[in-house]
């Protein structure tokens, strides 16, 4: 249970490297997720955050609706394998100030497991240790 793939988020969700902007968000909005992964001729070519939607686009006054993704994208994706252990992927998440990893199997890319996901796992230890309840020391 203290493996990645028990906590990443299924299924992967992609959208085209040539989209917009602009088109990315609304999808990210309608299906409530904080990262995309970004998807060149079938591939995984990089991963779209909330944080690079804030710093490449917002900040450097850039239009949304004319931008394309995989000018502000994030790459090359770094990512963790399914079977790593949670704490693995704290580690590179703080070691690489990221909020999202890619998760792989066999080198191919089946998930993204976020900072939120990280929390929960350890919720879940947390209170495991506590007897079925969170508390505070």
């Amino acid at each position: 249970m203290d493996k990645v793939n028990f906590y990443m988020g299924r299924p992967v969700v992609k959208i085209d490297s040539d989209r917009t902007v602009l088109d990315t968000v609304k999808l990210m909005r309608e299906i409530e997720v904080g990262a995309i992964l970004i998807r060149e001729n079938d591939e995984i070519v990089g991963i779209f955050t909330e944080s690079d939607l804030l710093r490449k686009v917002v900040a450097e006054g850039k239009s949304a609706d004319s931008i394309k993704v995989s000018e502000v994208m994030s790459k090359p994706l770094v990512s963790v394998d399914a079977e790593d252990k949670m704490f693995k992927a704290f580690t590179e998440m703080h070691e690489h100030h990221f909020r999202h990893l890619g998760v792989t199997e066999d080198k191919k890319v089946v998930g993204v497991l976020s900072i939120k996901d990280i929390a929960k796992y350890y919720v879940n230890k947390v209170t495991k240790q506590k007897g079925g309840v969170a508390k505070e020391d």
